[in-house]
């Protein structure tokens, strides 16, 4: 994803919302319903060399929006984003020793759902085998379906405004 084409759009609680084109927020921006935050350091590539429109990073509307909250899928690769890509028992984050952990084991009737799994490193998931949390001896944060904006922090070249709208640490 070239994060030059992408523009975050916030809106006027200062919410992220959605990731949009730059070219569509131009176009939101130009018909007067949001307003630029920021610009990237590119502009448009117009067949006009004397105009001068820098993309928009960052577009705030003028209204709250209510969204409903958009499914993240429920997939390997999320449940390891979500986890920071580290097992959730010992920390280990070595990407080829990670494994999918049920907290109730599938043999006790366990679901495939984002409450019920996590990122564990093999070592761990074998020594946990079938038992519960409790049986096990160790304890682990509730697992629960992420907001999909909160999987963005894996993509690479966030452009660094983002971040404060995206809950991150600079």
């Amino acid at each position: 994803m070239n994060i030059y084409n992408k523009t975050l759009v916030i809106d006027s609680s200062y919410m992220p919302r959605s990731v949009i084109s730059s070219l569509r927020a131009f176009s939101i921006v130009y018909k007067g319903n949001a307003k630029v935050v920021w610009e990237h350091d590119c502009k448009f590539g117009l067949c006009d060399p004397d105009a001068e429109i820098w993309k928009p990073s960052i577009i705030k509307v003028q209204k709250y929006i209510y969204t409903e909250h958009r499914n993240v899928p429920l997939t390997r690769e999320n449940v390891f984003k979500r986890d920071n890509y580290k097992c959730v028992y010992c920390e280990e984050s070595d990407r080829k020793k990670l494994t999918i952990d049920h907290v109730i084991p599938q043999s006790k009737g366990g679901p495939n759902t984002w409450e019920n799994l996590t990122t564990a490193c093999k070592k761990c998931n074998g020594e946990k085998a079938d038992l519960s949390l409790e049986e096990y001896g160790k304890t682990i944060p509730q697992p629960r379906r992420p907001h999909f904006l909160m999987l963005m922090k894996h993509i690479e070249n966030i452009p660094d405004e983002w971040k404060q709208y995206l809950f991150f640490d600079k």
